[in-house]
């Protein structure tokens, strides 16, 4: 029988960045293989089943993946709670005979006046649901925010301090109105001081001092001793690390899967460990293993810590996706995009990315100053959100070019960016893998990119199917780009060269077969160490 394969994330959403949809994709590669497949995650969310259902409607996740959140299960709603979205929509009719309402300029939210004292504040959702409702003593002091979920329950109740206007107390309900978890914060700190989790019969199974792991222990225990087969669970976010290392049970074999790099300086293999990722990395040794994206981390790792016989390599795959068939006109479609023929506007340069500091988009941003000097109808879109935006811009203006240059915003939708440009750029300090470089290698699209650790170099081959250039030297990257737009044929030559580097070397069938080789090593280390006993 195939072990039950289980992957722990901190949350998910439709918007989240490369790592979750990398996690929902591998996921649901078991998944279709015909594995029990779950993804579990620990951050209380209301929209939770809304989310879950929008990222199987757009096709980011396999139906067959069964995603669970620990507070939805606490609170006991099934398969059998269903969600209607539209009989859970507001009406502020129902508020009118007994309040005066208005609204919060710029909000989809408003104040209720109960004979003109403010009592209540209601914000609904982008869907017309509402999403919480704040209560206000006689002194405007908010007492309490009620949270509701899509089922029509309050799901959490917070309690402010007057003083600071911050989370004292707050408690999480089940379906049936019974409390299951109690936490403690410090108004002054937003720290949490202390965690009751409650049993059904109203029994305390855990109190701690601020300590959220052994209430979370509780519930990964319990999912995990339903499995009719020995368990195989994987942290994918670094807030559940230590909650993989402490688990101890039987049924399960436990890897850690940093996504990024673990080195601080990057370019020193040696230097100090990131915090990030340091708790994986010194805890190899109480895990089953701990899997990376690239040979070279390995090496890196193992050269270092030891324990070559518990670190794994597994890269990420990409498959890209392609529109149902329907007629001629769609079949003559995919045929040109497999093959590299889809329109692209040989001009254009884009960049998928967050707009992080680790990401140095200015530097290609100082590049395209050269790049439009010889190539004056070049133009580089930037796809992404982040807090350098504003950055970006006053940079674009002070260098005049804002005619060539363009922010775009978040893509739920990258491979379109990708298979209209001539080619992308990849700038960052450091990567797991680079997803960005995966993405738009597989939609034909080569890309420049730094020598980085880690990732660049294991898809990219130098001028062959892309460029890789020193970190930083912003010139080689302007002549770079420059040649690229110069030659169009050639540069359309290396996008079907990239293309195909990802169909043979980062197939999903390379990327499963790894994966089942794991899980299959892994059980067959305990049953040999079972033998022995």
């Amino acid at each position: 029988m195939k072990p039950r394969i289980i992957f722990l994330l901190n949350s998910i959403g439709v918007n989240k960045g490369g790592l979750t949809h990398a996690s929902l994709r591998q996921a649901s590669t078991f998944a279709d293989a015909g594995y029990d497949t779950q993804i579990l995650t620990f951050s209380y969310e209301p929209r939770f089943p809304v989310i879950c259902q929008k990222l199987k409607e757009m096709g980011k996740v396999s139906n067959k993946v069964i995603i669970r959140n620990m507070f939805e299960d606490l609170a006991l709603y099934g398969r059998r709670d269903k969600i209607n979205v539209r009989k859970m929509k507001i009406d502020l009719s129902d508020y009118a005979g007994e309040y005066a309402v208005t609204q919060r300029k710029n909000y989809n939210a408003y104040r209720l006046y109960n004979n003109g004292i403010y009592e209540k504040y209601i914000a609904l959702r982008d869907d017309g649901t509402l999403d919480f409702t704040d209560y206000f003593n006689e002194n405007r002091y908010r007492v309490r925010r009620e949270n509701h979920n899509y089922y029509g329950h309050v799901s959490r109740v917070q309690y402010f301090s007057f003083e600071e206007n911050k989370v004292r107390q707050e408690v999480f309900f089940d379906k049936s109105g019974a409390a299951f978890l109690n936490f403690w914060h410090e108004p002054s700190t937003g720290k949490t001081s202390r965690i009751t989790h409650f049993g059904s019969n109203k029994e305390v199974l855990s109190e701690t001092t601020g300590d959220a792991v052994p209430h979370k222990l509780h519930w990964l225990n319990s999912v995990i001793n339903e499995a009719d087969s020995r368990v195989v669970a994987i942290s994918d976010t670094r807030t559940t690390d230590e909650l993989l290392v402490k688990l101890d049970n039987p049924l399960a074999k436990r890897a850690l899967r940093p996504h990024s790099n673990h080195l601080r300086n990057p370019d020193d293999p040696d230097s100090e460990l990131n915090k990030r990722n340091r708790y994986a990395v010194e805890n190899i040794g109480n895990v089953d293993a701990l899997i990376v994206l690239t040979e070279k981390q390995k090496n890196d790792i193992v050269n270092r810590f030891g324990h070559e016989d518990k670190v794994f390599v597994i890269p990420n795959y990409y498959e890209v996706n392609v529109p149902k068939i329907r007629g001629v006109r769609s079949f003559v479609a995919n045929v040109k995009h497999y093959s590299g023929q889809s329109e692209r506007d040989m001009s254009k340069v884009s960049i998928v990315s967050r707009f992080s500091s680790v990401k140095n988009i200015d530097h290609t941003i100082r590049a395209f100053k050269n790049v439009v000097s010889e190539v004056p109808e070049a133009r580089l879109e930037i796809w992404g959100s982040g807090d350098k935006k504003e950055e970006y811009a006053d940079l674009i203006e002070s260098l005049g070019l804002g005619d060539n240059v363009l922010i775009k915003g978040y893509t739920q939708n990258p491979e379109k960016v990708y298979q209209g440009a001539a080619l992308s750029v990849v700038t960052s300090n450091a990567e797991g893998f680079s997803l960005s470089v995966m993405e738009s290698m597989a939609n034909n699209t080569p890309v420049v990119s730094y020598d980085i650790r880690y990732g660049p170099s294991d898809m990219i081959e130098d001028g062959t199917n892309g460029f890789l250039i020193e970190k930083g030297d912003i010139e080689a990257l302007s002549e770079r780009i420059i040649h690229m737009l110069k030659n169009p044929e050639e540069t359309k030559s290396m996008g079907s060269e990239a293309g195909r580097t990802m169909q043979t070397k980062f197939s999903r069938e390379n990327y499963q077969n790894l994966w089942f080789s794991l899980a299959g090593k892994l059980l067959e280390k305990e049953e040999r160490s079972n033998s022995n006993e």
